[in-house]
């Protein structure tokens, strides 16, 4: 695990204190491990691309896994979220359309493209196993959502575990777009919505109520961002 900073942070390269030094390492490892891949990224490589020195480097993190570890702990929002909104009141359609949502923005917005992360993951299983099981959890929870929308006449007849594995491999497509065509913050919402709104709108028995299901899962989105 990485180390707890200490009070005023780590002193920069340049002998400036740095604000968020270990935020820092984390999105400079990313674009490296992007560019160049998790193999061919050297430690110090990832402390000139921070502005650190080494030993600096090394009192947040002791290796790259430890970086990558906490990359990847960056991508739990949408599963924080199903997990907010399990027994919830709201209804299944305004909380499938929330956890989706919110995963697209994760993944638009995390330091590292989901592909990247999930093949690091495949090349050291026993390092970052739970990237699978969270991901599994996130499947499973949304199967739970999906299944309750089915019995209670809100959502079509469908596979909950089929459903759920095409929602989220929309998102991750999605993702993969918004990065690959340079998409900035302002698109964010377009992309998430669009994503969201597809999935509901092929599962939901009575589409004419998607609007009212998007405004309830927009003011709960506000709600629940402070526990997610």
């Amino acid at each position: 695990m990485s180390r707890a900073p200490s009070q005023g942070g780590r002193p920069r390269r340049s002998g400036v204190v740095a604000d968020d030094p270990r935020g820092d390492i984390l999105k400079a490892a990313a674009e490296l491990f992007a560019a160049k891949g998790f193999g061919s990224t050297r430690m110090d490589a990832i402390a000139e691309r921070a502005g650190l020195g080494q030993s600096s480097l090394y009192y947040w993190f002791r290796s790259k896994d430890e970086i990558l570890r906490g990359i990847m702990n960056q991508n739990r929002v949408s599963l924080e979220a199903a997990r907010a909104l399990d027994n919830r009141p709201e209804s299944a359609a305004v909380r499938l359309y929330i956890v989706l949502y919110q995963d697209v923005v994760q993944m638009c917005t995390a330091p590292l493209n989901f592909y990247d992360l999930e093949e690091a993951a495949k090349k050291q299983p026993d390092v970052f196993g739970d990237f699978q099981d969270d991901y599994d959890e996130l499947s499973a929870r949304l199967q739970s959502i999906i299944a309750a929308g089915v019995q209670s006449g809100e959502f079509i007849e469908v596979s909950p575990e089929e459903f759920a594995r095409t929602a989220l491999s929309l998102n991750e497509g999605s993702q993969y777009r918004f990065h690959a065509q340079g998409r900035g913050r302002d698109d964010l919402h377009g992309f998430a919505d669009a994503a969201a709104r597809t999935s509901l709108r092929a599962v939901m028995s009575q589409t004419e109520g998607l609007p009212e299901v998007q405004d309830a899962a927009r003011s709960g989105i506000a709600e629940y961002r402070s526990c997610l």
